[in-house]
């Protein structure tokens, strides 16, 4: 069973910001940073729709998603619910423009209106909604499922995180890791950096 620290897990992603800003000045050229993580009312209100940052690049504003992983697995984890049942995931409420992906040796930027398109119109609407209930009453924290989209059979990973924070009830998140491949073969634009 994996469990997650919720307030660890967001440290973290704290403590990377200094290195994300790096990257985003030499990789895109960035004039101004403005992150959303103090924990303020207008900050939530950017968090709540999936905006950690925004970016200022030749007067032009771009409000980034950002996501962190440990190791390179080579797909994208989109998050279906954030609450399961009740509550749904990143993907349905977000609204930023990129994505971008760090992992420890390449950044993958992903341009967040294809991804959602892809994932609302053709990828979610083929997944059994039994297969999430199946996953959260086993307990289990990844379970490998196939697909076909499109006539070509693809595999996923159903992943379940159990969150336990300091204070305050436990909750399931649930989402899917999508190879990057499967994502460029149905349209989403994503280029990768190496750092």
């Amino acid at each position: 069973m994996l469990i997650h620290n919720f307030e660890k897990s967001l440290q973290c992603e704290r403590n990377k910001a200094e290195e994300a800003d790096n990257f985003y000045r030499k990789a895109f050229g960035v004039t101004k940073i403005i992150r959303y993580n103090s924990d303020s009312s207008a900050d939530m209100d950017f968090q709540r729709k999936d905006i950690d940052v925004s970016l200022t690049v030749e007067n032009r504003v771009y409000h980034i998603s950002e996501k962190f992983r440990e190791t390179d697995y080579g797909d994208l984890y989109v998050e279906i619910y954030s609450k399961y049942p009740h509550v749904k995931g990143w993907m349905h409420t977000g609204s930023p423009d990129v994505v971008v992906y760090f992992t420890p040796h390449t950044v993958y930027r992903i341009i967040h209106r294809g991804l959602k398109k892809f994932c609302l119109e053709t990828l979610f609407p083929q997944i059994p909604e039994n297969w999430f209930f199946e996953i959260h009453n086993s307990r289990k924290s990844i379970v490998s499922k196939k697909l076909i989209l499109d006539k070509k059979t693809i595999s996923i990973n159903l992943i379940q995180a159990h969150n336990k924070p300091t204070v305050g009830s436990s909750w399931e998140t649930i989402g899917i890791s999508i190879p990057f491949e499967v994502l460029k073969e149905n349209g989403v634009k994503i280029k990768e950096y190496r750092v």
